[in-house]
C-alpha cells in the first residue's frame, strides 16, 4: 500500500495477524457475537530462580523449569535465626507504632465512655450491659 506522508511517498505493509474464531459467544443489543482473537500471539514467561522446599531450580522463557546444576553436598539450614540489628530507624518507627496503637486505643475507650453515658441518660440498660461489655474487653 502506498502512502505518503508530508510530500514523502513511502510504502506500507501492515503486519497480518492470523485470527481464530472462539467458542465464547455473547449478545450485543439483541444480536450474537463471536469472540475472535490471534492464534500465534506468543506470551512470553519469566525466567526466575526458584527454590521449591529447599531445591532451587529456574524457569525458561517458555515456561519450562528445569533442574538445578549439582550443588555441593554442603546444606545450609532452612531456619535460620533472625538477627536484629540495633538501627535507629527501626527503633523510631517502633516508637512510632507503639504510640499511634495507645491513641487509637485511649479514642475507642473515649468513643465507648460517651456511648455509654448517652445509653444511661435514655435508660437503655440493654444498650448499657453491651457497652459495658465492650469496655471490659478492651480493658
Amino acid at each position: 500500500m502506498k502512502l505518503c506522508y508530508r510530500g514523502i511517498g513511502y510504502e506500507y505493509n501492515p503486519p497480518s495477524l492470523e485470527v481464530k474464531e472462539s467458542e465464547i459467544t455473547g449478545c450485543y443489543r439483541g444480536r450474537p457475537l463471536r469472540f475472535s482473537y490471534a492464534s500465534h500471539v506468543p506470551v512470553p514467561q519469566p525466567v526466575a530462580h526458584l527454590t521449591y522446599r529447599g531445591v532451587g531450580y529456574t524457569t525458561s522463557s517458555e515456561g519450562q523449569s528445569q533442574a538445578p546444576s549439582p550443588a555441593p553436598e554442603t546444606r545450609q539450614p532452612i531456619f535460620q535465626a533472625v538477627r536484629t540489628v540495633e538501627n535507629p530507624a527501626l527503633k523510631e518507627r517502633r516508637y512510632l507504632l507503639q504510640e499511634a496503637a495507645e491513641a487509637h486505643r485511649k479514642n475507642i475507650q473515649r468513643s465507648l465512655d460517651h456511648r455509654l453515658a448517652v445509653a444511661r441518660a435514655q435508660g437503655n440498660e440493654k444498650l448499657v450491659q453491651q457497652l459495658e461489655e465492650e469496655l471490659h474487653q478492651l480493658v
